[in-house]
């Protein structure tokens, strides 16, 4: 996984300072910028200005963090979960066992890195823990990447064989583009009401 520092710049900004640089493989061959690249940049352009609209009103935030012997965080809390190492990071969650949402059934839906939204549906008597959403979440991520590549005809390409650090758009039943599994941290969950009174959670992931 990059290490989390860079991961915070806005990864347009880091891809032009590349350029300028000369870039990765292209500082070699002194070849213009590609096509993809220019995609990825306005796909986390847009992401970042303009994120999923969800029908309702918001009436929760939900923070994840992790205590930590890190140093470089302040008070050794890191103020995100690495979706790639879940498991591992759920154990120093902090306050993992509070209940933050007490309803009894939710929708959860992941829109990023993806074309095409993927959302499921959990249930529960006894609403959910924080450590609850965190498991749910990452497992559904691993489900839809294990679901993109065995959908798609264009197959992720290793990390070998690419221009540039950035996943290849594959052509799957979710598009996914621009970053590998690995490159996803979960900061925060944005819960809203809709006018049903059912709940919608959105998902705030970096990379």
């Amino acid at each position: 996984m990059i290490n989390f520092e860079m991961k915070k710049c806005s990864f347009y900004l880091l891809i032009v300072c590349v350029l300028i640089l000369g870039g990765c493989k292209n500082k070699a061959n002194n070849s213009p910028v590609s096509d993809y690249e220019k995609v990825v940049i306005d796909r986390e352009n847009n992401a970042g200005t303009n994120p999923l609209k969800i029908d309702g009103t918001r009436i929760k935030e939900i923070l994840f963090e992790v205590k930590t012997d890190n140093k470089e965080f302040e008070n050794g809390i890191q103020t995100w979960v690495s979706i790639q190492n879940f498991k591992k990071e759920s154990i120093n969650l902090i306050n993992k066992d509070e209940v933050v949402i007490s309803e009894k059934e939710i929708t959860i839906i992941i829109d990023y890195p993806l074309t095409n939204v993927y959302s499921f549906n959990l249930k529960s008597e006894k609403g959910f823990t924080r450590e609850k959403l965190l498991t749910e979440i990452g497992e559904n991520y691993f489900k839809l990447y294990e679901e993109e590549e065995k959908s798609a005809s264009v197959k992720t390409q290793p990390m070998e064989e690419r221009e540039m650090y950035n996943r290849n758009q594959t052509n799957g039943k979710y598009g996914i583009w621009g970053h590998d599994i690995a490159d996803l941290v979960l900061t925060d969950i944005q819960v809203f009401k809709n006018k049903d009174g059912k709940l919608i959670v959105s998902l705030g992931i970096d990379s």
